[in-house]
């Protein structure tokens, strides 16, 4: 069987940082699946891409990404009590440019929330749950070594011992940002942390214009928002291979047309939850400290 890679609304964070072109080729005989990337917060709703695996022989054009998203399936969520179907809409800000978004169930810690899609005759179902949000004691934020214009920031937060634990930070820059997005080395586990007082880098997240002149940290003056989140150990293997395949390949794009790990029985792809702290700081030499 050929070898299909996964295409996820995860391509908008980056940009390509070499000049190859992929080849996709929509004439072969290989059988597209769909690839979900959804989630839902904690007290929020859940949202869900669909788009269609792709191989690797064809052009890369405006006609292959309008064949991408998956705007015609069915999407539900159901938190055992009660089922919610979801709302498409276009959403131009990143691929594939169509969003399945909830505004009836939110996401509570611990319950278990099923998705299920129906496409083309076909069902295709994952399970989550959200796990507690681990809330930081404080945001640090100093000029970098040698720097003054150019800044870091690190979360310190007590990670629960005797259980493990794994977490997700995205980050937003007020008026420059459109969405919040995957922080550089943004994905870890308690595995490398020193419990209980741990200590986490923030890194600016990638933003798919402008990563020719990225840099991961801040500029004095800019206010940021901080997501921080624990997350799922399928959704950390999902989103901490992503990170390998970019820092391994220099290609985030197509890193080594190899599908991502997820939890999609039906297709490609993953589901999760977050249990989620957002944060807002503005740039400049201070700590913030927060009152649980």
């Amino acid at each position: 069987m050929l070898k299909a890679f996964l295409y996820s609304w995860i391509v908008m964070l980056v940009a390509v940082f070499t000049s190859c072109e992929p080849d996709w080729d929509f004439d072969s005989d290989y059988e597209s699946e769909v690839v979900v990337e959804g989630g839902i917060t904690v007290d929020g709703f859940a949202k869900v891409y669909l788009s269609q695996s792709k191989i690797l022989n064809s052009t890369w054009d405006s006609i292959a990404l309008s064949k991408l998203p998956v705007m015609s399936a069915k999407v539900t969520v159901s938190d055992g009590s009660q089922t919610e179907i979801l709302v498409g809409r276009i959403d131009k800000g990143r691929l594939p440019y169509f969003v399945y978004t909830g505004s009836q169930i939110r996401g509570e810690v611990g319950k278990v929330y099923t998705l299920t899609v129906m496409y083309r005759g076909k069902e295709i179902t994952a399970h989550t749950t959200i796990p507690e949000p681990i809330l930081l004691d404080s945001i640090r934020l100093q000029p970098t070594e040698g720097c003054d214009t150019l800044y870091q920031a690190t979360a310190y937060f007590n990670d629960p011992e005797g259980e493990a634990n794994y977490y997700k930070i995205f980050t937003q820059v007020e008026e420059k940002d459109e969405d919040y997005y995957n922080a550089f080395m943004g994905t870890f586990s308690d595995e490398i942390l020193v419990s209980p007082v741990a200590t986490a880098e923030i890194y600016r997240g990638f933003r798919h214009t402008e990563l020719n002149k990225y840099t991961p940290f801040f500029t004095p003056g800019e206010k940021v928002g901080i997501c921080f989140s624990q997350i799922t150990e399928e959704g950390f293997r999902f989103w901490s291979q992503y990170e390998n395949e970019v820092i391994n390949s220099g290609n985030p794009v197509f890193p080594n047309t190899t599908n991502l790990p997820g939890n999609i029985d039906g297709g490609l792809g993953i589901w999760m939850g977050y249990g989620t702290a957002v944060y807002h700081v503005e740039v400049k030499n201070t700590c913030y400290h927060y009152k649980h």
